[in-house]
């Protein structure tokens, strides 16, 4: 076989392989994109406890501002967020749904991230900034999950 017939070959198997990547929900719509992109305006801000911006925030703060650009007014405060929108099993999860933790030895709800899919949320860590985990497989987050919250159905 020739070289180019060999490289469509390859090309091809390889698109079939990332297909099966693909989630089987679909993930995109304009509101779900717009959801992304205003999460990634804050990628690896620095955690500033009462901050609210890219250029520092805390995990409320970040929640809230997200979800300004969706028309939501939440608090700045974690535990008066979770007393916002409707609850959601754990099981259906959605993209936006605000995630709740009772972190740091607390009896309250004193954490909060943004559902992304196949257990990740996007949260500003006090040590790391905003970043992405997986927290379904983290010990540490997993062991102080409090609930969820739905705030806009995305």
């Amino acid at each position: 076989m020739d070289r180019i017939r060999l490289a469509r070959i390859a090309l091809g198997i390889t698109v079939l392989l990332l297909a099966g990547c693909v989630p089987r929900q679909s993930t995109k719509t304009p509101q779900r994109d717009r959801l992304v992109s205003e999460i990634h305006k804050f990628k690896g801000a620095p955690y500033v406890y009462g901050g609210s911006t890219p250029r520092g925030t805390d995990c409320s703060g970040f929640t809230m501002t997200v979800f300004a650009d969706f028309d939501t007014r939440l608090p700045h405060s974690a535990s008066k967020q979770a007393k916002m929108g409707r609850p959601v099993r754990r099981s259906d999860l959605k993209m936006g749904d605000l995630v709740f933790f009772k972190t740091g030895g607390s009896k309250t709800i004193n954490h909060v991230g943004i559902y992304l899919w196949d257990g990740k949320m996007a949260h500003a860590s006090s040590s790391k900034g905003v970043i992405v985990i997986r927290w379904v497989d983290n010990v540490y987050y997993e062991r102080r999950y409090a609930g969820a919250r739905r705030i806009v159905d995305f």
